[in-house]
């Protein structure tokens, strides 16, 4: 250990080498004339510090000396109130900003008189020094590695993370790899590079289909087996643990990509490991990386809606990414190659479907819309810039991202039409400011359940939807306890609000009854589904609420495409519903879903898209206009588009037919309905 054979080489200060003694870093050290503060202590505080430098390659710059701690001692002599000094704080250089501020502390560092005995009882003696570093070390939720040194004798500790975070000593140090050094030598840096289309080149390739569901899957090298076998995770741990390490990865492209631009200088990305790598430090990176990730994402989304952020936050300040050193360089090792950013949201979208549904369905009790359908929803419904998009019932948020990816082609191709055709100068990531203003303001998503909203939430993110308004919400509670009381819609009031989205695609969980009476007769008081005859009924199929509340969301002439089961359409039990559907929506098209739709996904019951046009004004149960006090009777002819999807791409059991008809289906309905 090069902690060792000391000789007090700098009792005189006279004898520190300039390039130490000039450094601002270490000026704390030393009075106006020269001398020492803290003659006996100071010379074992510059004697580690070159050891620090010289042995482990610990950058000056990433050092700070007699750094102030006032806090809660709590470990010991009676949780008095307690002020100190950390000799030697060394942080992580990776996390330095653009000016070079360094926040995240590694290492800390107590030196003490040389005349000390270790395990000493007396005032100022080891067990002191080891209880106020202890306390340092308590106070930092980041500090990984402390050592306690009189020059004669050194212990270097590990700190363990959990609670108590207590101290452990370990044999050494590994080497400290600067972020210079990383970059050096990392395959997968960052580096500006003129000749690429944002300026810089990221080392980093797109994922495929295939590809990220390996990555993540539960193979072998999978990193859900990953967490499953080293940490012993459950499945619906596992996968809120592959979300967290999905948002951290996010975030690091972005910001380092940002931090090269403000700089101008190589970064290597947190998601990157070599042989160089200490595995505990990049526990640490990763952790305070989710950490700044959070911070990013409350700040952000706080430029937008201001303090109202429960609901809306993917991650709340107790949620942590922690897991064992080498648990965490085996995940960062399978995702450092790919590009969260660059991957198309087919692509990220669809792993949410492959990876995640059987976890979501055993455990949460939710299903996903397999993208075949949600692309047929969103090709027959063709939203545009000017549409506001919800889904009540959002779940990962694969509706919203397909919308925004649809949004996003067509005005590419908009862009490129009206520069005579040609794409240069055009990112097709963000075409035009139309778009923009799409992305940031038109997508609203609801979600019952706060873990599913957390793969929601991150799956926006990743698509570039970071201002989408997205909350955990029941949105079949009262209304006025969604609104707030608010009765007006668009277009001062886009969203859940009466008459706040033009276009809804949804895919409503069913087969269970809302019975709570509370919300029966809140839908009942507005004309809803739930009143027949006058009275408010005991129950109704969720599916059927879920279509009544999408109604109340729609503003006049607003589109809803949604999944039912077929049950709704051709039982005679349900008449009624379909008697109050057509009194407040015109049927735009029933398209019949094969049997194979949603049975790889757990559940068999055959189910139809049904697609509807909000009216303007209700007809009466007599097929009759309300138009203030005058009644008059209504009759009128519209088409309706009717299909049957006999192959949806897929078979029962999950496995490619490679025939997929909605396409077809799509193109069909569009010449059609003209």
């Amino acid at each position: 250990m090069p902690f060792s054979d000391f000789t007090n080489p700098y009792q005189n200060p006279a004898n520190i080498p300039q390039n130490y003694r000039q450094h601002i870093n270490l000026q704390k050290l030393f009075k106006a004339d020269g001398s020492y503060v803290r003659p006996a202590e100071d010379p074992v505080t510059m004697w580690a510090l070159q050891i620090l430098v010289e042995e482990y390659g610990v950058p000056l710059e990433a050092m700070e000396l007699e750094l102030n701690a006032d806090f809660a001692e709590g470990t010991y002599q009676g949780g008095r109130r307690y002020q100190g000094r950390v000799d030697i704080v060394v942080y992580d250089d990776r996390y330095a900003d653009s000016v070079g501020n360094l926040d995240v502390a590694f290492i800390m560092v107590e030196a003490m008189e040389p005349s000390k005995k270790v395990g000493g009882t007396e005032a100022e003696g080891w067990v002191n020094h080891l209880n106020r570093l202890n306390a340092y070390m308590s106070a930092s939720p980041s500090a990984r590695y402390a050592i306690l040194t009189n020059g004669h004798h050194t212990d270097i500790y590990r700190r363990d993370l959990d609670y108590p975070r207590k101290l452990e000593i370990i044999g050494d140090l590994q080497k400290y790899e600067s972020a210079g050094a990383a970059a050096q030598h990392s395959f997968y840096t960052v580096i500006l590079n003129p000749t690429e289309p944002d300026g810089i080149k990221t080392g980093l390739t797109p994922l495929t289909r295939d590809k990220f569901r390996e990555v993540l899957g539960d193979t072998r090298s999978g990193c859900h087996s990953i967490l499953r076998d080293n940490e012993g995770l459950q499945p619906q741990e596992a996968v809120d643990a592959m979300v967290k390490f999905l948002f951290a990865k996010w975030y690091d492209e972005q910001a380092t990509i940002d931090l090269v631009k403000q700089t101008g200088e190589s970064r290597a990305y947190v998601f990157s490991v070599s042989n160089e790598t200490d595995p505990e430090r990049l526990l640490v990176q990763v952790r305070d990386t989710f950490e700044k990730a959070k911070q990013w994402e409350r700040e952000t989304l706080a430029k937008k809606f201001g303090d109202d952020l429960s609901a809306r936050l993917a991650f709340n300040e107790g949620d942590v990414l922690q897991f064992k050193p080498h648990t965490t360089m085996e995940i960062v090792k399978r995702l450092q190659p790919w590009s969260l950013r660059k991957s198309s949201a087919d692509v990220k979208g669809g792993v949410f479907e492959d990876f995640l549904s059987k976890t979501f369905r055993d455990d949460l009790g939710q299903y996903f819309t397999p993208t075949p359908v949600i692309n047929l929803m969103v090709g027959i419904l063709q939203p545009t810039v000017n549409d506001y998009v919800g889904d009540p019932a959002c779940g990962s948020a694969r509706m919203l991202t397909h919308v925004l990816d649809y949004v996003r082609k067509q005005e590419y191709a908009k862009a490129i039409a009206n520069n005579a055709g040609n794409p240069e100068g055009i990112n097709p990531e963000e075409p035009t400011q139309e778009f923009i203003k799409f992305r940031d303001n038109h997508l609203f998503g609801a979600e019952y359940s706060r873990n599913v909203m957390h793969v929601a939430r991150v799956n926006t993110l990743m698509n570039g939807a970071q201002y989408a308004d997205l909350k955990v919400m029941d949105s079949l509670e009262r209304l006025s306890s969604i609104t707030g009381g608010i009765t007006e819609g668009l277009p001062e009031r886009p969203g859940f609000y009466l008459g706040g989205l033009t276009m809804i695609l949804t895919n409503p969980p069913f087969g269970s009854k809302l019975t709570n009476e509370n919300i029966l007769k809140d839908l009942a008081g507005r004309d809803g589904v739930t009143k027949k005859k006058g009275k408010v009924v005991k129950s109704i199929p969720q599916e059927v609420a879920f279509l009544n509340r999408c109604l109340e969301f729609l503003a006049p002439g607003g589109k809803l495409a949604i999944v039912l089961p077929d049950g709704v359409l051709a039982n005679s039990s349900m008449q009624d519903v379909r008697d109050w559907i057509l009194r407040w929506a015109r049927l735009k098209a029933v398209i019949s879903l094969p049997q194979a739709t949603f049975a790889p996904y757990g559940a068999g019951v055959k189910t139809s898209v049904v697609v509807l046009e909000k009216r303007g004004i209700p007809v009466t149960a007599e097929g009759q206009l309300e138009l203030g006090q005058e009644v008059i009777e209504f009759d009128e002819d519209y088409k309706v588009y009717m299909a049957q999807i006999d192959d949806i791409g897929y078979d029962t059991r999950g496995w490619p037919t490679h025939l997929d008809e909605t396409q077809d289906i799509i193109t069909n309905f569009t010449q059609i309905m003209k």
